[in-house]
């Protein structure tokens, strides 16, 4: 099997290119026109191991709403699949659940752990739960709550695979990985999206300059705009080396 970074360093695009132009609002209504955009997504997207099988896992939940794409799915699912068994999936911010759910797929013996109190974008509760039951096995779990209480009451386990997907402010986005960090270890891979903002990239930088233990990035990618259906609205990979 392919190792993790040559996967998802493998990915690639065959028209639509991370810095192609677009404009967000008419990205928007075209992936709503018919499902086109989807479609668009699916065939641009080339993965370098297995690309039919991660199209026919992912299919369905690439029709469902996100803030996210078919590629950074990929991205998790092979992620989590690689995680040494007694390491657990964290996915802060679930909203529809995309990303988690992109990750539990075809893993049902990972542990898998979704948080998400609803607080933002509407807050698609029962959406959400509707999904999670179709696709979760035992070892799937959500709380619904936030990821301090989370972090300092319920998570015991270390770490193989986190997203920090909740509020971006530059204090969210700096606490949220740094509440995660004591249950990281060596390899963990922490998946930063959005970071064409500049105060998520600053806090991801900051994060690892004043951590006392090494990361290294392993992935940096950004894109034209928000809404690109190559990266969304970019994203950075981080594996801690010690």
């Amino acid at each position: 099997m392919m190792d993790y970074i040559n996967y998802i360093s493998g990915i690639s695009f065959r028209f639509i290119k991370p810095q192609t132009p677009l404009v967000p609002i008419g990205w928007t209504k075209l992936r709503n026109l018919l499902n086109f955009g989807v479609l668009l997504e699916l065939n641009n997207t080339k993965i370098p191991y297995r690309e039919r099988k991660m199209k026919c896992n992912l299919r369905e939940i690439c029709y469902m709403p996100k803030m996210s794409t078919f590629a950074i799915g990929a991205m998790i699912n092979m992620g989590v699949s690689k995680m040494p068994e007694n390491h657990v999936f964290v996915n802060i911010g679930t909203w529809y659940g995309f990303t988690f759910l992109a990750g539990i797929i075809n893993n049902s013996q990972k542990k898998c752990v979704g948080i998400d109190n609803f607080s933002e974008f509407g807050g698609p509760r029962n959406e959400f739960l509707k999904k999670f039951d179709k696709y979760k096995s035992r070892k799937h779990h959500f709380y619904e709550t936030n990821y301090v209480d989370y972090f300092l009451k319920v998570h015991r386990e270390p770490i193989g695979f986190y997203i920090y997907d909740g509020n971006h402010s530059y204090e969210n986005q700096l606490h949220g990985l740094q509440m995660a960090e004591p249950f990281f270890t060596k390899n963990s891979i922490i998946l930063v999206d959005d970071v064409n903002y500049d105060e998520v990239r600053q806090a991801t930088v900051n994060f690892i300059s004043k951590s006392p233990y090494k990361y290294r990035v392993i992935f940096d990618k950004t894109t034209y705009c928000n809404y690109h259906p190559t990266f969304w609205n970019g994203v950075m990979v981080l594996q801690r080396t010690e």
